[in-house]
């Protein structure tokens, strides 16, 4: 059912011109940079901020134009990314109607005449000039790619940071960028799909379980419509139950399956200065700790990713087999720190392949293995590697003050360490093997259906209009002019006709000494202007006003109430001026009744669509070739078999 917007390609961008304007990048588009923005509308201000551009190319039929701006991310070393804005003329288009307004609830929009893509492509495809493709379902393709329609709806579709293969900016700083974009532009609202992922590990979940909200609420985006028809309410209770779940419930019953899950909990239990008794707290804690914590990308191994090392020429059970002989070797050495050279002739009485205990001794460090903490630092005085084994019960708050009277060596850790632990709660928990052990169990089976239901809301929405458009409104009120909140309602056809009234309002601003009759032509110009649909559109009346054109509209209209246009435009089909206008037919048995982006299977008797994965096909299999519905399966068994 996807199909992509546009396919523009961006061949052979050049590169930074000689004189060409470099703008910062942590404070484009903040207020009065570039300029300041004065109009109360996306469709005023696009044009605004395209002057600072650099015109680049034209599509090769004319369906788009290119803008681009050199933005500086550093002065030292010099480090620059370029926006890239693409005007798509959607009558030349091949795909007039976007599917992401149709997924988010926004079907019902008049389709624009224009779209304006804002992308900032990947260093090394700029660099490299090679072809860049805009494509509305290719994530990974640039570092950042949002759309806005013309009436100012839009939609996020990628942000690729550091996780998604960004070298020099964070995602953080790309959601900064595309929200003062946002803002001073006055988009209205701005719609996205959270697919985000760290370290294998989804955020909408993660940060759900750890602060009851997505990652992307830090830019003020809210649930907007349900996946597989689940409410706002059902994803709020949701949220609710990971995040207030007790751990000492949790733990025990998957222990069994993963032996560090108790050690990874009581190690921070002992640095957290508070009790963790939640899931979300646990969660939590760990993510500010590990805020708190400096970067060190050499940091140590865990001993899963020992084990797991892709690069290692030896299997995992010999690397276990040696990490436990080490462990073995340290135990005897009654806590003291041990020299490396001391640790592998011991060890190398059971290992006789030295190229082994050489690679597990260079991986070990400041990480688990069994009970037990290895640790690892340079002697002061002697400057040789030295090792120590860490009891794990010494780091639980009862042996705090001591462990019989020997000294305990505090506990380091490293941003890479804390992330894996995360990482391992975050599989244990919510992977199918934890998932499928909470099943089996019913006071735990609430946890693994509250979690479906938090990944299943995809869908969230920042609404931009209430934050900056409403002081504009007001500066403008102080002026000799004044701004209506207008739609239309069309009359489509002659015969027969039906009338239809837009969703959305526009701000239309017009003096203070406009007549009625200006405000009508006012009111024709922005919309054709705006929607593809209405080159025709004619205005006949203003609903509940009956006096005359030459009427002031200052003294005849109520300013403070929105005002309702009625006119007519000479076409038959409403559907094909419309973002969502489907001819198919959903009726799936989770309770949806609108395609909500997820993949779709359709009935080959009834036509009627349902997911893939309501009827039981799993995401990783391919659609079947012939479907029948359950309902019109019983009905072929019900049939009376044919005598011949």
């Amino acid at each position: 059912m996807m199909r992509p917007m546009m396919v523009l390609s961006l061949e052979n961008l050049p590169k930074r011109k000689r004189g060409e304007v470099v703008f910062k990048f942590e404070s484009f588009c903040e207020s009065g940079y570039p300029t300041r923005f004065t109009g109360l509308s996306f469709r005023e201000n696009i044009g605004t901020l395209l002057g600072f551009g650099t015109a680049e190319l034209t599509g090769a039929h004319g369906e788009a134009k290119f803008w681009s701006f050199q933005l500086e991310l550093n002065r030292h070393p010099p480090t620059f990314v370029k926006l890239v804005i693409v005007e798509e003329d959607v009558k030349k288009s091949s795909c007039r109607q976007c599917h992401f307004c149709r997924f988010i609830g926004w079907g019902e929009h008049l389709i624009c005449n224009k779209r304006f893509h804002f992308v900032l492509p990947r260093k090394e495809s700029a660099i490299h000039a090679s072809r860049l493709f805009i494509e509305m379902h290719n994530q990974k393709q640039h570092l950042m790619h949002g759309v806005v329609h013309l009436n100012g709806f839009g939609h996020l579709l990628s942000i690729n940071g550091f996780s998604g293969g960004s070298e020099f900016v964070s995602g953080h700083q790309l959601l900064d960028f595309w929200d003062r974009i946002c803002l001073a532009l006055c988009v209205r609202k701005i719609s996205l799909s959270d697919n985000a992922k760290k370290d294998n590990m989804y955020l909408r979940l993660l940060y759900g379980v750890a602060y009851g909200k997505t990652w992307f609420n830090q830019w003020g985006y809210g649930f907007a419509r349900p996946n597989y028809a689940v409410t706002y309410e059902m994803y709020s209770q949701s949220i609710g139950t990971l995040k207030s779940f007790p751990l000492q419930l949790l733990v025990p019953q998957l222990a069994c399956q993963s032996r560090e899950i108790p050690f990874i909990v009581a190690k921070y239990q002992a640095i957290s200065s508070q009790r963790l008794v939640t899931l979300g707290e646990l969660f939590k804690f760990m993510l500010e700790f590990k805020s708190r914590l400096p970067c060190n990308s050499l940091a140590p191994m865990d001993y899963s990713g020992i084990i797991s090392e892709n690069t290692s020429r030896w299997s995992a059970k010999r690397v276990e087999m040696a990490a436990r002989v080490i462990v073995e070797a340290l135990k005897r050495s009654e806590l003291r720190w041990v020299t490396r050279q001391e640790v592998r002739d011991t060890a190398r009485a059971y290992i006789g392949d030295t190229g082994l205990l050489d690679f597990v001794l260079k991986s070990l460090g400041n990480h688990v293995v069994g009970n037990y903490i290895v640790r690892r630092m340079v002697n002061p005085v002697t400057k040789v590697l030295e090792y120590c084994l860490e009891d794990l019960s010494s780091v639980l708050p009862p042996n705090v003050n001591g462990n019989n009277g020997r000294m305990r060596v505090r506990l380091q850790m490293t941003r890479v360490q804390v992330i894996r632990d995360l990482s391992h709660l975050y599989r244990q928990f919510f992977g199918e093997s934890g998932q499928g052990l909470l099943h089996a169990n019913e006071t735990l089976s609430v946890v693994p259906v509250a979690a479906r239901m938090v990944m299943d809301t995809k869908h969230f929405v920042k609404d931009y209009h209430s934050q900056g458009v409403e002081q504009k409104i007001m500066e403008v009120a102080y002026h000799d002019y004044v701004n209506l909140n207008c739609t239309i309602r069309v009359k489509i056809g002659a015969k027969d006709s039906t009338t239809k009234q837009l969703p959305s309002f526009e701000n239309v601003i017009i003096s203070k000494n406009a007549t009625v009759g200006e405000l009508k032509l006012e009111v024709q110009r922005c919309f054709r202007e705006i929607y593809l649909g209405l080159n025709n559109f004619m205005v006949e009346s203003i609903v509940g006003f009956e006096g005359l054109d030459s009427y002031l509209v200052y003294d005849s209209i109520n300013l403070k109430s929105s005002v309702i246009i009625q006119g007519s435009i000479e076409q038959t089909d409403i559907t094909s001026i419309l973002e969502g206008s489907n001819d198919i037919v959903v009726k799936c048995a989770c309770g949806a009744r609108d395609e909500d982006g997820e993949r779709l299977v359709c009935c080959d008797i009834c036509e009627v669509w349902q997911h893939t994965r309501c009827v039981g096909v799993s995401d990783t299999d391919e659609v079947p070739h012939v479907f029948l519905c359950n309902r019109c399966e019983n009905d072929i068994v019900s049939l009376d078999p044919i005598n011949f």
